[in-house]
């Protein structure tokens, strides 16, 4: 895979030595990664570095927007199964947060 990957994503923060463009760089290389597996249909190579609990906390993450977006698109913003996937999500983003010392890409 070491030739296909198309992106690097640092998870590690912890020391705060990433400054603000840099921090904007990991949000656009996930967003970028994100895009091109939904108009592609298809796996995206993507390396994530960082240790194991900050590679779960982001994937844990991801999974709880996906699942919001999915109840958001089928019930509205106002249901009640929409608003309890953004509170996992809320949820899994602040671990993500905590774990990485990032700022989750997709928060506004």
């Amino acid at each position: 895979m070491g030739d296909l990957v198309k992106n690097v994503i640092y998870l590690n923060n912890r020391d705060s030595k990433l400054n603000e463009q840099a921090r904007s760089k990991f949000a656009g290389k996930v967003q970028s990664a994100m895009l091109d597996l939904y108009y592609a249909g298809m796996d995206v190579p993507l390396k994530l570095v960082g240790t194991q609990s900050q590679i779960d906390s982001f994937m844990g993450a991801l999974k709880r927007e996906k699942r919001y977006m999915d109840s958001y698109m089928k019930h509205g913003l106002s249901d009640t199964r929409t608003l309890g996937s953004r509170h996992d999500l809320m949820t899994a983003v602040k671990a993500f947060e905590n774990e990485t010392g990032l700022r989750w890409p997709f928060k506004n």
